[in-house]
């Protein structure tokens, strides 16, 4: 199947998809959400691929939702349903995360089994910044780097480097720009000696508990309040007038 949003090879029982927006930074839209569900759909089903990196062309993993994108779009970009083929994909998936990893772009890592970063990476989750929610983050965040340090994260917006990210264990590791991709083939093959049927259930068991009917309730809630907030409307504005947005909490 051929994509105009993103990549897809395969190779040798691997597959790499990569978002290719890349003059937009690889920002994402509908569009590209829609590609990568129809992408996850496709490597499901080809029992020769038994591992998929997930990746960005040029020099970003992802900055995140495409805030030019039209409010139309909305209600589909956080319907949850990519994020729920990540989260139910039953084959095991590497980030391999160059450059800037924002927002729905971080989440999009976050969601993968395993995370490595470039030297150069900058992580971020800044949903709040524009007035919005890190859905993706919620249910996986705090046993990845604790409650505490989720709770920092996800509160200060703060952006941190490959390497604190790597020390506060959101990343398996960092590795020299230039040795991203081989440090993510070097993983993918170790996997890949394993058997299929026996990843496909540690990996089931491993994430049976996320995005349960009680938490999408309450989620879809928080979603709904904050898509129709003056707040992200705001966030908006400010970004296609480049300056800082005001928020007043309506």
């Amino acid at each position: 199947m051929k994509y105009k949003n993103i990549l897809v090879e395969k190779k040798n029982h691997l597959a790499i998809l990569s978002f290719n927006r890349p003059d937009k930074l690889n920002a994402i839209n509908v569009p590209v959400k829609r590609e990568v569900s129809r992408a996850l759909n496709e490597l499901e089903a080809d029992n020769d691929v038994r591992v998929v990196i997930l990746t960005g062309a040029g020099k970003s993993f992802s900055t995140g939702h495409d805030m030019a994108s039209p409010d139309s779009e909305n209600e589909e970009f956080v319907s949850l349903k990519e994020e729920e083929d990540l989260l139910n994909f039953d084959k095991p998936i590497i980030a391999a995360i160059n450059g800037y990893a924002l927002g729905d772009g971080l989440q999009q890592a976050l969601m993968c089994d395993i995370r490595i970063a470039a030297d150069d990476a900058i992580l971020g989750f800044i949903g709040p910044m524009v007035g919005a929610l890190c859905y993706g983050s919620f249910p996986i965040l705090p046993d990845v780097v604790g409650k505490a340090k989720a709770n920092e994260l996800l509160f200060t917006c703060d952006r941190i480097s490959g390497e604190e990210a790597y020390r506060i264990g959101l990343v398996n590791k960092v590795v020299p720009r230039d040795q991203l991709m081989p440090a993510a083939l070097k993983m993918a093959e170790k996997i890949i000696k394993a058997a299929p049927l026996s990843i496909k259930y540690t990996k089931r068991m491993l994430r049976q508990r996320f995005f349960d009917n009680d938490y999408k309730s309450r989620l879809l809630e928080g979603i709904r309040v904050t898509e129709a907030s003056e707040d992200q409307k705001e966030a908006v504005r400010a970004f296609k007038e480049k300056r800082e947005p005001v928020f007043k909490g309506i």
